[in-house]
């Protein structure tokens, strides 16, 4: 008796810890959602990246894309900080997508001038593997980006469906996408996550996006999402 309530103690203790990766199947369709720690560039796969709807990709002085920004950061690791030869890319990849207005010069000085509508995506090929250039955010020509729950949610369902096309349903990664400086309504990190699972499962039931996805959470973000709740709610999906 006495070991059956330290053994059952014990279990009560470990699922109380903070959980440091998820992992949840789901089936039918067969595919799994996975919550993990770590860098979004340093993920071996297919990635999510968030643009703004003008595909701005100037980082001089920051005033236009945060150099700290994960776009910022991936124009570094993978275009040595090169914004034409990435701009050709994106020219290529929305080839066959029209602009939804041009702003004038003296509105927006300074940038692109083309916009596209908010779900747009871009599927950028680089060093054999598919980067999705979601345009989920707006530049204001103030230069400052905003995002509202609404023009996330279509953005990630774009996403998915560029996923679902292009990916041959490798796993894919993304990271806690409108969490910085996007700020998506009044949402925190824990709710964006939700969305993004949400979003994913919703679309997987009409057809199959990819076998596995993982979202990213960066290691300074962990202590503003509780895991074990996250994981109760994938149960839940």
């Amino acid at each position: 008796m006495t070991s059956l309530i330290i053994a059952s103690t014990l279990g009560g203790v470990l699922n109380s810890l903070p959980k440091a990766r998820i992992t949840q199947s789901f089936n039918p369709p067969v595919f799994s959602i996975k919550i993990i720690q770590g860098d979004i560039l340093d993920q071996q796969g297919n990635i999510v990246i968030g643009f703004t709807d003008t595909y701005d990709t100037d980082l001089t002085d920051g005033a236009i894309i945060n150099p700290k920004s994960i776009q910022g950061q991936f124009q570094n690791k993978y275009y040595a900080d090169n914004h034409a030869a990435l701009d050709d890319d994106l020219l290529q990849a929305l080839s066959t997508v029209t602009p939804i207005i041009y702003e004038n010069s003296s509105a927006k000085p300074r940038g692109k001038l083309a916009r596209y509508e908010i779900g747009t995506v871009a599927a950028l090929r680089r060093e054999n593997r598919i980067f999705y250039a979601t345009a989920y955010g707006r530049m204001e020509n103030t230069l400052k980006v905003s995002c509202s729950v609404d023009a996330l949610w279509r953005s990630l369902t774009a996403v998915w469906e560029s996923v679902r096309v292009h990916g041959s349903l490798e796993p894919v990664y993304i990271p806690i996408i409108g969490s910085e400086l996007a700020r998506v309504g009044s949402l925190g990190r824990e709710a964006i996550i939700r969305m993004i699972a949400l979003s994913f499962v919703s679309s997987s039931r009409e057809a199959v996006v990819s076998r596995e996805l993982n979202i990213v959470i960066f290691p300074k973000d962990r202590e503003h999402v509780n895991m074990i709740e996250v994981h109760r709610f994938l149960k839940s999906l």
